[in-house]
């Protein structure tokens, strides 16, 4: 008996405009603390904070254009992750007990 095998191909060159942006968790973390309007200074401060590393100025605002341009190329993010979106007190806050 003679069995056939199919392969499916699928290619990642070719960018689906309709995905979401394809973001690195430090891009994550910074488009997610931007939108909630803090100064530069708070920001980096709350994305060092959640990463686990520093993130100096010069990295998060060389960060927030390439952000930029992938916002540019595949539209905002529309999985409902970001903290605007999410239920009042659903996260951990700094300095609560």
């Amino acid at each position: 008996m003679v069995e056939r095998w199919s392969i499916s191909v699928y290619n990642a060159a070719v960018p689906d405009s309709s995905a979401s942006p394809p973001f690195t968790p430090l891009q994550r973390a910074i488009y997610d603390v931007d939108q909630l309007g803090l100064t530069l200074r708070d920001s980096m401060r709350l994305v060092t904070q959640q990463l686990g590393f520093f993130v100096g100025q010069q990295r998060y605002l060389q960060e927030r254009e390439r952000i930029a341009a992938l916002v540019a190329q595949y539209g905002a993010p529309g999985d409902g992750a970001s903290p605007a979106n999410s239920p009042a007190g659903a996260g951990h806050q700094t300095g609560s007990p």
